[in-house]
């Protein structure tokens, strides 16, 4: 068989590690690179060993060699580039979150219906190694029933904002709770295996005076099975990396917290999880779901339902209420 021939488009912060794990991939070949930056495609394209650099997305996807589109460019052109790309008949693995709001993800899923093509979401989280042994605990009941969940994405952002990036430019600043809580809320909808119906968040926004944006965001909600979770999502916190993680568990039979399970008979044990490349995983995932027409763990739907829940989140902030989540997504 003939290897996919893959395109990039974009340079954001992960886009070293998707080249890395598409030049792993005995089944895909890089072809070419597009960004609006000349020297930075020509740079990836050096990385990459791939054929073409240019800045012009639609000369990537005019190319007949390239099966496969990468997107990684900021999160407000995740929509629109990867929309692209499916009308121009490319597979798209598209990085977090696949939209920043409920219109764009609808004519995702209109496009990926009207194509058949396929699509996945790069919530890559899901494939860390310890968050799956986490989840596979969950599933086989050794702590009972989830009746509270809680994540959190909690930084020392500044770096990426000043000097400003597109992260911190007005015209295309990136909302944190959709560009960055969208790692522990999917991860929560992921174990706890129900839809979230209703959110209800607090903000504010004077820890980075250099973004243009609330930095921080308490975001509470309800799934239908009744379970309830809570984020906390800061890019302006003095350190990187703190909180309780991106996934504890509290269970009528036991709970998962800091990577331990803590037992109803008052055992505490360690969940050990084996090394890993998340980011190589889920290519080698998307990479089997083109070859063998197989669905992806985080399809067209699915990245609407997280991006829906936390665009309701922001809503609910600018409100002072709670706001239902839309989870029906026909196009």
């Amino acid at each position: 068989m003939d290897k996919l021939g893959v395109g990039l488009i974009g340079s954001d912060v992960h886009v070293s590690g998707y080249i890395s794990a598409f030049s792993a991939c005995p089944d895909a070949e890089l072809v070419g690179v597009a960004d609006d930056d000349e020297k930075t495609a020509h740079d990836l394209c050096r990385q990459g060993q791939m054929r073409f650099a240019t800045t012009s997305y639609q000369q990537l996807l005019d190319n007949q060699d390239i099966q496969i589109v990468l997107v990684c460019t900021p999160d407000l052109f995740h929509a629109e580039h990867a929309i692209a790309a499916l009308r121009a008949g490319k597979h798209v693995l598209c990085e977090k979150p696949m939209a920043v709001d409920i219109e764009s993800c609808r004519k995702l899923v209109q496009t990926v219906d009207d194509t058949g093509l396929t699509f996945m979401a790069s919530q890559f989280m899901r494939f860390e190694s310890i968050y799956k042994r986490i989840k596979g605990i969950y599933d086989a009941g050794e702590i009972g029933r989830a009746f509270f969940v809680e994540g959190s994405y909690i930084h020392d952002m500044h770096s990426l904002y000043d000097p400003v990036t597109w992260r911190s430019d007005p015209q295309t600043a990136q909302n944190i709770l959709i560009g960055g809580g969208c790692h522990p809320f999917d991860l929560l909808r992921w174990t706890v295996g129900s839809d979230v119906t209703e959110v209800h968040a607090y903000s504010n926004g004077y820890a980075t005076q250099e973004f243009p944006l609330d930095d921080c965001y308490i975001f509470t909600f309800q799934f239908e099975n009744g379970c309830i979770g809570k984020v906390l999502v800061t890019s302006g916190c003095k350190g990187r990396g703190m909180g309780e993680g991106f996934l504890s568990i509290y269970g009528t039979e036991g709970t998962i917290w800091k990577n331990h399970i803590h037992h109803s008979d008052g055992r505490t044990e360690e969940i050990v999880a084996e090394g890993g490349n998340a980011i190589q995983e889920i290519v080698f995932h998307f990479v089997d779901c083109v070859i063998n027409g197989k669905q992806p763990l985080i399809d067209v739907r699915e990245g609407a339902k997280t991006v829906s829940g936390l665009v309701a989140g922001v809503e609910s902030a600018e409100t002072g209420k709670p706001v239902k989540v839309i989870n029906q997504f026909d196009g």
